[in-house]
Protein backbone atom coordinates (compact mmCIF):
# COMPACT_ATOMS: atom_id res chain seq x y z
CA UNK A 1 0.00 0.00 0.00
CA UNK A 2 3.11 2.39 0.85
CA UNK A 3 4.57 1.91 -2.22
CA UNK A 4 1.23 2.40 -4.23
CA UNK A 5 0.86 5.92 -2.50
CA UNK A 6 4.91 6.62 -3.29
CA UNK A 7 5.06 5.81 -6.99
CA UNK A 8 1.02 7.84 -7.28
CA UNK A 9 3.13 10.72 -5.82
CA UNK A 10 6.13 10.47 -7.91
CA UNK A 11 3.73 10.64 -10.95
CA UNK A 12 1.98 13.56 -9.64
CA UNK A 13 5.14 15.75 -9.09
CA UNK A 14 6.23 14.92 -12.42
CA UNK A 15 2.71 15.58 -14.12
CA UNK A 16 3.62 18.73 -12.21
CA UNK A 17 6.84 19.49 -13.17
CA UNK A 18 5.85 18.38 -16.68
CA UNK A 19 3.11 21.04 -16.95
CA UNK A 20 4.81 23.78 -15.36
CA UNK A 21 7.71 23.51 -17.87
CA UNK A 22 5.86 25.17 -20.76
CA UNK A 23 3.68 27.99 -18.71
CA UNK A 24 7.25 29.31 -17.62
CA UNK A 25 8.64 29.64 -21.22
CA UNK A 26 5.11 31.66 -22.31
CA UNK A 27 5.40 35.00 -23.41
CA UNK A 28 4.13 38.04 -21.63
CA UNK A 29 0.51 39.17 -22.48
CA UNK A 30 0.73 42.83 -23.44
CA UNK A 31 -2.50 45.15 -23.12
CA UNK A 32 -4.02 46.80 -26.06
CA UNK A 33 -5.32 50.07 -25.66
CA UNK A 34 -8.92 50.52 -27.91
CA UNK A 35 -9.90 54.77 -28.60
CA UNK A 36 -12.54 55.02 -27.91
CA UNK A 37 -13.13 51.95 -25.43
CA UNK A 38 -16.97 52.21 -26.15
CA UNK A 39 -18.64 52.50 -29.79
CA UNK A 40 -21.65 52.01 -31.70
CA UNK A 41 -21.95 49.76 -34.98
CA UNK A 42 -20.23 50.89 -37.72
CA UNK A 43 -17.94 53.26 -36.09
CA UNK A 44 -14.07 53.32 -36.24
CA UNK A 45 -11.80 52.60 -33.44
CA UNK A 46 -7.84 53.32 -33.13
CA UNK A 47 -6.70 50.16 -31.96
CA UNK A 48 -2.75 50.48 -30.01
CA UNK A 49 -0.17 48.54 -28.79
CA UNK A 50 3.04 48.86 -27.50
CA UNK A 51 5.33 45.90 -28.70
CA UNK A 52 9.73 45.11 -28.54
CA UNK A 53 11.07 47.35 -30.81
CA UNK A 54 11.62 45.23 -34.17
CA UNK A 55 12.17 45.70 -37.72
CA UNK A 56 8.86 44.16 -38.52
CA UNK A 57 6.45 47.48 -39.50
CA UNK A 58 2.77 45.99 -39.61
CA UNK A 59 1.28 43.68 -37.28
CA UNK A 60 -2.68 42.38 -37.29
CA UNK A 61 -4.92 42.27 -34.16
CA UNK A 62 -8.23 40.20 -34.73
CA UNK A 63 -11.49 40.52 -33.20
CA UNK A 64 -14.93 39.61 -34.35
CA UNK A 65 -15.89 42.51 -33.83
CA UNK A 66 -14.53 44.12 -36.58
CA UNK A 67 -16.03 44.42 -39.95
CA UNK A 68 -13.96 42.52 -41.82
CA UNK A 69 -12.14 40.30 -38.71
CA UNK A 70 -8.97 41.80 -38.42
CA UNK A 71 -6.75 45.69 -38.55
CA UNK A 72 -3.42 46.05 -39.91
CA UNK A 73 -1.81 48.01 -37.25
CA UNK A 74 1.49 50.10 -37.98
CA UNK A 75 4.34 50.91 -36.16
CA UNK A 76 4.93 54.61 -35.75
CA UNK A 77 7.69 56.77 -34.43
CA UNK A 78 7.10 56.08 -31.07
CA UNK A 79 7.26 52.17 -31.37
CA UNK A 80 3.78 51.86 -30.59
CA UNK A 81 1.97 49.88 -33.32
CA UNK A 82 -1.59 51.38 -34.05
CA UNK A 83 -4.05 51.51 -36.49
CA UNK A 84 -8.24 52.13 -37.10
CA UNK A 85 -10.45 49.36 -37.49
CA UNK A 86 -14.30 49.61 -38.56
CA UNK A 87 -16.56 47.80 -36.25
CA UNK A 88 -19.03 45.88 -38.11
CA UNK A 89 -22.90 46.99 -38.67
CA UNK A 90 -25.60 47.17 -36.48
CA UNK A 91 -26.85 44.14 -39.10
CA UNK A 92 -24.00 41.60 -38.65
CA UNK A 93 -23.51 42.50 -34.56
CA UNK A 94 -27.72 41.50 -34.48
CA UNK A 95 -26.39 38.30 -36.22
CA UNK A 96 -23.99 37.63 -33.86
CA UNK A 97 -26.06 37.97 -30.90
CA UNK A 98 -27.55 41.75 -31.10
CA UNK A 99 -26.65 42.63 -27.20
CA UNK A 100 -24.70 45.45 -26.25
CA UNK A 101 -21.31 43.55 -24.83
CA UNK A 102 -17.43 43.60 -24.78
CA UNK A 103 -15.42 42.06 -28.08
CA UNK A 104 -11.90 40.82 -27.10
CA UNK A 105 -8.96 41.89 -29.76
CA UNK A 106 -6.13 39.66 -29.91
CA UNK A 107 -3.07 39.54 -31.87
CA UNK A 108 0.84 38.81 -31.85
CA UNK A 109 4.16 41.43 -31.56
CA UNK A 110 7.14 40.32 -33.71
CA UNK A 111 8.39 38.85 -30.65
CA UNK A 112 5.83 36.33 -30.29
CA UNK A 113 4.64 37.95 -26.97
CA UNK A 114 0.64 38.09 -27.26
CA UNK A 115 -1.54 41.13 -26.72
CA UNK A 116 -5.16 41.31 -26.13
CA UNK A 117 -7.98 44.24 -25.27
CA UNK A 118 -11.57 44.93 -25.59
CA UNK A 119 -14.08 47.21 -27.11
CA UNK A 120 -17.53 47.30 -25.57
CA UNK A 121 -20.31 47.99 -28.55
CA UNK A 122 -23.49 49.66 -27.83
CA UNK A 123 -25.60 48.23 -30.26
CA UNK A 124 -28.76 49.91 -28.11
CA UNK A 125 -29.30 53.47 -27.90
CA UNK A 126 -30.78 55.22 -24.88
CA UNK A 127 -34.03 55.91 -26.81
CA UNK A 128 -37.10 53.72 -27.79
CA UNK A 129 -38.19 52.34 -31.15
CA UNK A 130 -38.53 55.58 -33.23
CA UNK A 131 -37.67 58.06 -30.97
CA UNK A 132 -34.79 59.90 -31.86
CA UNK A 133 -31.13 58.54 -30.94
CA UNK A 134 -29.87 60.30 -27.45
CA UNK A 135 -33.38 61.80 -26.52
CA UNK A 136 -34.52 59.74 -22.70
CA UNK A 137 -37.90 58.57 -22.74
CA UNK A 138 -40.84 60.25 -20.93
CA UNK A 139 -44.03 59.71 -19.09
CA UNK A 140 -45.53 56.89 -17.50
CA UNK A 141 -43.79 52.84 -17.07
CA UNK A 142 -46.80 50.68 -18.78
CA UNK A 143 -45.88 47.35 -17.03
CA UNK A 144 -49.52 45.70 -17.31
CA UNK A 145 -50.39 42.66 -15.18
CA UNK A 146 -48.00 40.23 -16.72
CA UNK A 147 -50.45 37.47 -16.58
CA UNK A 148 -49.83 37.10 -12.67
CA UNK A 149 -53.60 37.85 -12.00
CA UNK A 150 -56.29 36.03 -12.78
CA UNK A 151 -59.76 35.81 -11.73
CA UNK A 152 -60.90 32.77 -12.59
CA UNK A 153 -63.72 31.29 -9.96
CA UNK A 154 -62.39 27.80 -9.86
CA UNK A 155 -58.97 28.91 -8.96
CA UNK A 156 -60.14 31.47 -6.32
CA UNK A 157 -61.71 28.55 -4.57
CA UNK A 158 -58.55 26.51 -4.89
CA UNK A 159 -56.76 29.22 -3.59
CA UNK A 160 -59.15 29.65 -0.74
CA UNK A 161 -59.16 26.26 0.20
CA UNK A 162 -55.16 25.77 0.12
CA UNK A 163 -55.01 28.82 2.77
CA UNK A 164 -58.13 27.21 4.56
CA UNK A 165 -56.09 23.99 5.15
CA UNK A 166 -53.00 25.69 5.64
CA UNK A 167 -54.33 27.49 8.81
CA UNK A 168 -56.62 24.80 10.02
CA UNK A 169 -53.59 22.37 9.58
CA UNK A 170 -51.66 24.68 12.23
CA UNK A 171 -54.87 25.34 14.24
CA UNK A 172 -54.18 21.70 14.84
CA UNK A 173 -50.70 21.18 16.06
CA UNK A 174 -50.92 24.25 18.21
CA UNK A 175 -53.88 22.41 20.15
CA UNK A 176 -52.02 19.36 20.29
CA UNK A 177 -48.97 21.07 21.98
CA UNK A 178 -50.72 22.15 24.24
CA UNK A 179 -53.20 19.87 25.46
Amino acid sequence: MRASRTATTLLGVAALLGLAAPLAAAKSVEPAWVHPAEAGPGQSVTVSVTCDTSSVKTITASSQAFSTGSATLTVGPDGKYSGKALLASKEEFAAKGGRNSSWGIDGSCPNHDTFSGAVEVRTASYSGAGAEAGKLPTGPMKTGLGGSLRTDPADLAAGSALVGAGIGGFWLLRRRTTL
